[in-house]
């Protein structure tokens, strides 16, 4: 921010201070293009895999820098500077009020996902809790895709399918995560070296019941969605049917040992 006097300032020229203060628009611009271009996706991007808690916590921290930003902006400071440059016909002026209309935008969705997201919390975390047997977690899909259609329907913003891929994506993740703790890479090789394949043979059954059984559950809620869940599976279920064609493959390897 410029100087709280500048405006008032006797020693600096209208010209003067009109060029420091559109060099303060510029910088601010900047910052708040920053934030606003900020996407829950490029978490999946960057290919870490993250799981559906990252999700919630991009919305908290987003509605966190947007309201910080409406604050400022409506701030004394802030007006005294627009309507200074306004007065002596900045062209910045325009483009920058148009900014705070889109700020005053993105701030509503922002605070209504993360408010909608936070009904997941608890389910999420039973998901990816790994106290929890895997058997177990299927329990949680019918309510998890009970809340996000709920989500769908009554949220003004989280309801487009670009969000539900994320989300989906990110609830596949955890479910990966879960089946890789609960039948390892060690396990298996072990369990041939030591001429005893059964286990993990039955392990892997498991793992490919409960990936399809969350399957089970999107189509059954898309269904409940009216044909609104235009999506190809492929977005969706990419990472988890690699996976699951992997442990079919680790399969049909044991069935040629036991």
């Amino acid at each position: 921010m410029p100087p709280n006097d500048v405006t008032s300032s006797e020693k600096t020229s209208s010209k003067d201070k009109a060029q420091l203060l559109e060099g303060a628009i510029v910088h601010w611009t900047r910052q708040i293009k920053n934030v606003l271009k900020q996407d829950p996706e490029s978490a999946l991007k960057q290919g870490g895999n993250p799981g559906p808690e990252v999700e919630i916590e991009f919305w908290a921290s987003k509605s966190d820098n947007l309201n910080s930003i409406c604050k400022q902006l409506s701030s004394e400071q802030i007006k005294k500077v627009l309507k200074f440059l306004e007065q002596n016909k900045s062209t910045y002026t325009g483009p920058f009020s148009k900014l705070q209309k889109e700020v005053q935008i993105a701030k509503a969705e922002a605070n209504e996902n993360y408010k909608y997201l936070q009904t997941l919390k608890d389910l999420f975390s039973e998901l990816s809790n790994p106290g929890k047997d895997l058997k177990e977690i299927e329990e949680q899909f019918i309510p998890i895709m009970h809340t996000i259609l709920l989500i769908w329907t009554y949220s003004q913003y989280y309801n487009t399918p670009s969000r539900l891929v994320v989300l989906i994506r990110e609830i596949c993740n955890a479910i990966i995560d879960r089946c890789k703790g609960y039948i390892t890479k060690d396990m298996i090789i072990g369990s041939i070296q030591g001429n005893e394949p059964k286990d993990p043979y039955d392990k892997l059954n498991v793992v490919l019941d409960i990936c399809s059984k969350f399957k089970d559950a999107y189509f059954e809620y898309k269904q409940k969605a009216k044909n609104q869940w235009k999506i190809t599976t492929n977005a969706l279920f990419v990472r988890l049917d690699s996976f699951s064609e992997r442990c079919q493959d680790i399969i049909q390897l044991l069935n040629t040992i036991i």
